[in-house]
């Protein structure tokens, strides 16, 4: 007997779900699908500028990645890469995540990242996502390094693991125009904050 999966679309945003049922949906095609603390978002697939942003960074870590080969496994974008969180019910897309060299393997098989990065999209729940849902949830799983790309603001937050006596935290320095981003995870890494809006016009956020 054929089992049908459930189908989901933009019109369950805001539904309920299990993380099983997350992780067996079928999902209609064209939008970008989370699941944040047993509640499924959806949202619109990144517009061209988001796009551009994550491209001019990859290009720079793919720069680094060929002068550091014993280092880098593989460069994923979010379409490649989904992070389980069991303790918060949540399932995330990155949008760049990197896999280093004997990198552990998640109860699916799939290899985990130690860094991630976001774009922020325009919109005070967008902020609030990056900055303090995805962030918590980038710590319980055990991400080491976390950027989070702020178009609005033209800034590049790096945080980064701190194993503490009450468990771990983030350390966080924000970098902008002219500065060298400094990553513990790629010493040596060289692209100013300028350099990540090339071919990008200022963004605008209505603050929704």
């Amino acid at each position: 007997m054929s089992v049908v999966k459930l189908r989901i679309g933009p019109a369950d945003h805001g539904r309920p779900m299990m993380l099983d049922e997350f992780l067996e949906a079928e999902e209609e095609p064209g939008y970008r699908y989370e699941l944040a603390r047993g509640v499924l978002e959806v949202s619109e697939v990144p517009d061209d500028d988001h796009g551009q942003v994550i491209d001019n960074l990859r290009e720079a870590i793919s720069l680094y990645r060929r002068e550091h080969r014993d280092r880098i496994v593989r460069i994923a974008h979010a379409g490649e890469m989904r992070l389980i969180i069991p303790e918060l019910e949540s399932g995330r897309h990155p949008d760049l995540a990197i896999v280093f060299r004997g990198a552990p393997v998640n109860a699916r098989g799939r290899q985990v990242p130690r860094w991630v990065s976001e774009v922020v999209s325009p919109g005070k729940k967008a902020r609030e996502r990056d900055y303090e849902a995805k962030s918590e949830e980038y710590l319980v799983l055990g991400i080491d390094e976390y950027w989070i790309i702020d178009p609005r603001d033209r800034t590049v937050t790096v945080r980064i693991r701190v194993e503490g006596p009450d468990g771990p935290s983030w350390s966080e320095r924000v970098f902008g125009g002219d500065e060298v981003i400094v990553s513990a995870l790629l010493p040596g890494f060289q692209m100013t904050v300028t350099e990540l809006w090339a071919g990008v016009e200022p963004a605008v956020d209505n603050g929704e």
